[in-house]
């Protein structure tokens, strides 16, 4: 059987909590999932930590509510299979004539 990725472990266990948790606590949900190969280490907490850290930010899977403790992206809170979704293109406005540069002559 495949080991899935710890960040995959920890979306799964801030979904099943259903609230937000502290780095600690979804370390040692992590762990004790057994899921996951990856956080063997001498300092699993600090690699949790930098994770969630890194997955707050903008389009990310996580959402930091407080020090160290973080809940799912909105995006993801709700669905099993979300996608982390593109924002929206605004629409430029055309230039017009009036807008453009004048053209002058420096002999003139």
């Amino acid at each position: 059987m495949r080991r899935e990725s710890a960040k995959q472990v920890a979306i799964d266990v801030l979904r099943a909590a259903g609230e937000p948790l502290h780095t600690k606590e979804i370390t040692k949900r992590v762990i004790e999932s057994g899921r996951s190969s990856g956080l063997k280490g001498k300092t699993p907490e600090a690699t949790v930590a930098a994770m969630l850290a890194v997955g707050s930010k903008p389009g990310g899977s996580f959402k930091r509510v407080d020090k160290g403790t973080y809940t799912l992206a909105d995006d993801l809170a709700g669905s099993a299979t979300a996608k982390p979704k593109k924002p929206e293109a605004k629409p430029r406005p055309k230039r017009t004539s009036g807008n453009a540069r004048k053209r002058t002559s420096r002999n003139a």
